[in-house]
């Protein structure tokens, strides 16, 4: 039973009880109690009740209806009537502010993602960051719930921070009871410009409602690669609802605000070196002493040492080329030191403008002015003077310039600083529209966008440079991020960055541009020093460049100046700059096509035709590669919304027909590109239907052709590398193989910048040629001799020259009796010829060797001996040895020349034999001749 329905017949019993009797009054113990309003009749009654049992309060009274309401600043006194707080207090009245919608805080609050459809990722969570509120950048939906009850018409109001365009958030108010019915809607879109700012909807009768918030990222049919600009979410800060049940009591001002007037709606907060210690204070007190205090402060503080990060730069007036550049305390009287001040060279103008009075204007065509002196100077010859928007001066921000947080950016002189805050956690510049030149600088840039920066990133932070293409009917083509940082750029010199402007980027000479630049990360801060746009329709030219030719005439692609006129390339040559005005190393020469290939007069490029010739003398002919062949790759990558896509590549190698071979990737979207072989991003939309974006060219010039012993290679370049990238080189290897085809396949992906493909057939081979093959010739058959050709072994090729037919002639046996028998003797007779000369080296050895040994027996003869041996007959004591020489020959044996007397060699050995036949124990005696002995030499061996 609720409360309302008990007091209510306690009511009725107390008001039976009173009209009962005459009993006392016991007015001091009375206290009032009001019901809660009942749901039929909305009714609140007005009770009297006490404690002491022998009082008899008054009997229950009917008070105003639930659906009254106070304004500001007064309560609802005695749920009667509207009492105005006193200083000190304030009330909202018929206002709920809910500062943060966090369910934490407001449990009836709820957060709810949804995947849009089931082939989603998982959807990311809202979040809540100092006190802010995060919708995540995704394609799921995100919503808030907030459900809410007025007893009277108001409204509903939302703080909020929308600024991406591809994003959408719808706001809804829908009643309790049907949550569909009675819906009021309002669709919000992004805006890069805005700062916070306010959604309201009106309530129009008192009941229950839910304000719902429903956002998600609009369905990009592009794939999402390093240039895609990222989202940015929408942020939710408080909300206020009117119209709601009127506060019944006063509430106290907190410490640091006061409010001095009764019947205050809020409380004002302290200045700055001001405070409010107590709460419901109705003035604040000064700081005192070396003290200060930040605005809302319940206390003082002491005075510190003060950094650079507390000052604010404040640029003078430039006056005779110097500028006084002095600061202000961002927290006046924080700071014990003073502020610093510092004296800069200012110029009298902007690069490229000239003094005229008081103002600045654009220097005159032909001349320059790079310092922003008084006056602009003529340009030198064979120079010319290109028209530019430059800021290198910093005592304002440019007017013509779109800034989200005013208060974050500030003119410090030498350079812009840049600061997010917790309030604005991204802050950016939009340059606004640039109109550029179609005068083409250098190869195919029309113009020119440059930043000179230091960048101070303590924890995460992201710079990003941000191109946005438009169109001459005013649609956006595009928009990408052109540069990116995420790191601080150091203590050095600043960094540079440049973005560029092509000539596809317009249509019909018409090129509009808008660059911004955008940085995030609380505690990160940028120093913005230069900002300028080169070769720009409106402005003045900063200096002057070098231009090639002539009066510095500008040349279509295909054509080089020559004799005061452009002219075409003839064929089998090309250039690929056009005009290059701003280029030194520009040629007026047209480049020949490498070997097997050839173009048409004006071309950029060469192509390879079917059939070519290689520097070799090798012919090809690749013509299947001559039709579209397509590649879709199997690997698939993810995006930053949790989607999946793959690369499809279409190539076209060569020219059937004399035209130059080109496919065409995404050919039914407005960036749709041309080459010989380019790349499209393939994924699949929430209908199943394939959405083809982001083309890339991967290959346009053919630079080289190389063989391989087993196929031909074919590399490519091309003039329009693909994001992140300096340069792109594709090659295309042809692998010969004679008995089949196989597809074509992606053998390297490199980082996208390096492609290798490959593909394998008899396309691959080399064209036959007559001397690969050989002949066979047959045994003579019935005076009958055939004679077959076959390709060499080994030979890598196809098509080309055809093997010769069979041939015959006439032949007898004899001849070919003759023949076979040279054939079977050929091993033989060569068999003879070893042996033979084997033989003669033997005889040879055996020739050395006796010269060697009768060497020895003649150095045995020249010795005379003085032998003692009593047994030896005819020796005399006159016989003596006498050393002449003592050496070694050329064999390395010892040389005895002796003379004797007395006795012949035989005789010397005879003697010598007889000792050995002694010590062998043999007692017969025996003289040898020297033929004798010459026989036992040859036996003994010496």
């Amino acid at each position: 039973m609720s409360l309302a329905v008990t007091l209510f017949i306690t009511c009725l019993l107390l008001s039976t009880r009173y009209s009962a009797g005459d009993e006392t009054q016991c007015t001091e113990s009375y206290r009032t109690v009001y019901t809660e309003c009942s749901e039929v009749g909305r009714e609140r009654w007005k009770v009297t009740v006490t404690d002491n049992a022998e009082c008899k309060p008054p009997a229950p009274t009917k008070v105003a209806n639930c659906d009254q309401t106070c304004p500001g600043g007064q309560v609802l006194s005695n749920f009667e009537t509207c009492q105005e707080c006193g200083a000190g207090n304030f009330s909202l009245g018929d206002r709920k502010v809910l500062n943060v919608l966090d369910p934490n805080i407001y449990p009836e609050i709820s957060f709810v993602t949804s995947k849009i459809n089931r082939n989603d990722k998982n959807c990311p969570d809202i979040r809540t960051v100092e006190n802010i509120v995060e919708l995540p950048a995704s394609y799921c939906w995100n919503v808030v719930n907030i459900p809410f009850e007025v007893v009277a018409p108001g409204s509903v109001t939302l703080h909020y921070l929308h600024s991406d365009d591809r994003i959408s958030v719808d706001f809804y108010l829908k009643d309790f009871q049907s949550c569909d019915g009675g819906e009021a809607k309002v669709t919000i879109s992004g805006d890069a410009a805005v700062t916070w700012q306010n959604v309201q909807l009106q309530v129009a009768a008192k009941g229950k409602y839910i304000f719902q918030i429903k956002s998600t990222a609009f369905f990009n049919t592009e794939t999402p690669t390093s240039t895609t600009v990222p989202l940015e979410p929408p942020r939710l800060g408080n909300l206020t609802i009117t119209g709601v049940e009127p506060y019944t009591n006063c509430q106290q001002c907190p410490a640091g605000h006061v409010t001095s007037t009764p019947g205050s709606s809020e409380c004002t907060p302290c200045p700055a070196n001001q405070y409010a210690e107590l709460s419901g204070s109705s003035a604040c007190k000064p700081c005192v002493g070396e003290t200060y205090s930040l605005s809302g402060a319940g206390e003082c503080e002491e005075k510190v040492e003060c950094g650079g990060e507390d000052f604010r730069p404040v640029v003078g007036e430039c006056v005779a080329g110097k500028s006084t550049v002095s600061s202000e305390e961002i927290y006046q009287n924080k700071c014990r030191n003073s502020p610093p001040s510092q004296i800069y060279d200012c110029p009298a103008c902007q690069p490229g403008r000239e003094k005229k009075g008081e103002t600045c204007v654009f220097c005159p065509e032909g001349t320059h002015n790079p310092s922003g002196s008084d006056t602009c100077t003529p340009c030198e010859p064979n120079t010319i003077s290109l028209k530019g928007l430059y800021q290198v001066w910093w005592d304002k921000i440019p007017d013509s310039w779109n800034v989200r947080c005013q208060e974050c950016w500030v003119p410090a002189g030498v350079f812009l600083l840049g600061r997010p805050t917790q309030h604005q956690p991204v802050i950016s510049i939009n340059f606004g529209e640039i109109k550029f030149s179609s005068k083409v600088i250098k190869n195919n840039v029309v113009g020119m966008f440059s930043v000179k920066f230091k960048l101070y990133c303590p924890q995460s932070c992201s710079f990003l440079i941000i191109k946005k293409v438009t169109l001459t009917s005013g649609n956006v083509e595009r928009q990408e991020v052109a540069e990116k940082f995420v790191t601080s750029t150091g203590g050095g010199d600043p960094e540079v960055s440049r973005a560029y402007v092509h000539k596809s980027d317009g249509q019909d000479g018409n090129i509009k541009m808008e660059f911004s630049i955008k940085l995030s990360g609380v505690g990160s801060y940028l120093q913005l020093y230069n900002v300028n746009f080169t070769n720009t329709l409106e402005g003045g030219s900063s200096f002057c460049f070098p231009c090639s030719g002539s009066g510095c005439m500008e040349c279509a692609q295909g054509m080089v100046y020559k004799e005061g006129k452009c002219v075409e390339c003839p064929a089998g040559s090309y250039h690929v700059t056009s005009g290059s005005i701003l280029d030194s190393s520009y040629t007026s020469q047209c480049l020949q096509c490498p070997s097997g290939t050839i173009s048409q007069p004006g071309s950029t490029s060469c192509y390879t035709p079917c059939k070519f010739t290689t520097t070799t003398g090798n012919q090809y002919d690749i013509s299947p590669a001559g039709d579209t062949l397509v590649l879709n790759d199997r690997v698939s990558y993810p995006d930053q919304f949790g989607n999946t896509y793959h690369y499809r590549y279409l190539l076209k190698l060569c020219s059937k027909d004399g035209n130059v071979p080109l496919v065409t990737c995404s050919e039914d979207s407005a960036d749709k590109v041309s080459g010989v072989i380019c790349r499209e991003s393939v994924m699949r939309s929430s209908g199943g239907e394939e959405v083809l974006s982001n083309p890339v060219i991967d290959g346009e010039m053919l630079s080289e052709i190389s063989e391989q012993t087993n196929g031909v290679t074919l590399h490519y370049t091309t003039l329009h590398p693909a994001p992140g990238c300096d340069s792109v080189t594709t090659n295309v290897t042809l692998l010969c193989n004679r008995d089949q085809t196989s597809p074509l396949s992606l053998v390297d992906s490199g980082d996208n910048c390096r492609l290798a493909f490959q593909y394998s057939g008899p396309f691959g081979c080399r064209l036959c040629k007559e001397d690969d093959f050989k002949s066979i010739t047959s045994s003579c058959e019935d005076s009958i001799r055939n004679i077959t050709y076959v390709k060499e072994e080994g030979v890598m090729c196809s098509g080309g020259a055809s093997l010769p037919p069979v041939t015959s002639e006439e032949c007898t046996p004899y001849q070919d009796s003759l023949l076979n028998s040279i054939k079977r003797y050929k091993v033989y007779v060569g068999l003879g010829v070893s042996m033979l000369v084997l033989l003669i080296a033997g005889f040879c050895f055996l020739a050395w060797y006796s010269s060697s040994l009768k060497h020895k027996l003649d150095g045995y003869s020249r010795m005379n001996y003085a032998d003692d041996d009593d047994n030896y007959e005819g020796a005399g004591s006159s016989n003596k040895m006498i050393w002449a020489d003592s050496g070694e020959d050329s064999d390395g044996e010892e040389n005895l020349y002796t003379r004797y007397e007395g006795k012949s060699p035989g005789n010397i050995i005879s003697d010598k034999l007889g000792k050995i036949n002694q010590s062998l124990g043999i007692k017969k005696y025996q003289r040898f001749g020297d033929t004798d002995i010459m026989e036992m030499s040859d036996r003994l061996g010496i």
